[in-house]
């Protein structure tokens, strides 16, 4: 018995449905990439100091992934301490997380300042970038820093010049 042919009408639907479903499976634009090679470059650039009420961090933003991709989906930042002899190992502080991505203008720099720090200890610091889908980067450079509080300045009329006489 011979197979009836198809009308126009249900072919041409099924051409349609056939090439609706092509697109929408061709969505991949770029080919998996292993998760060392996605997670964010690390952090070279920290910096510690005291200030008069704790110690300030400082560092930059992080623009690439490992394999040299430009970083877009940035999400947070784990900062971390640990003992100056480093013989507790490093603990979370805190996460910062970020909302700039949007942005035309991201932010370049980062600060967060520690005030916990007892004054005559020594610390560890460290900064680990990650992405919002939880990829972390390398841990930043460590940075030590011993806990002091910075002298005041003198006030600016006292800086090299003697305070002017009282009027009479």
């Amino acid at each position: 018995m011979p197979v009836p042919l198809m009308p126009r009408a249900a072919r041409v639907c099924a051409a349609v449905v056939v090439a609706a479903l092509g697109v929408i499976a061709c969505g991949r634009r770029t080919f998996p990439k292993p998760p060392e090679l996605v997670a964010p470059q690390a952090i070279t650039d920290l910096r510690a100091e005291n200030q008069r009420d704790g110690v300030l961090l400082v560092w930059g933003r992080p623009a690439k992934h490992v394999d040299g991709a430009v970083l877009l989906d940035l999400g947070s930042f784990i900062v971390e301490r640990a003992p100056g002899d480093g013989s507790a190992g490093f603990q979370p502080l805190t996460t910062i997380e970020l909302n700039d991505r949007e942005r035309f203008r991201q932010t370049k720099s980062f600060r967060y300042l520690d005030s916990e720090p007892q004054v005559g200890r020594s610390y560890l610091y460290r900064v680990v970038a990650m992405t919002d889908d939880g990829y972390k980067s390398e841990p930043s450079n460590a940075v030590a820093l011993t806990r002091e509080i910075p002298a005041v300045p003198p006030p600016p009329h006292a800086r090299g010049k003697s305070a002017p006489a009282p009027a009479r």
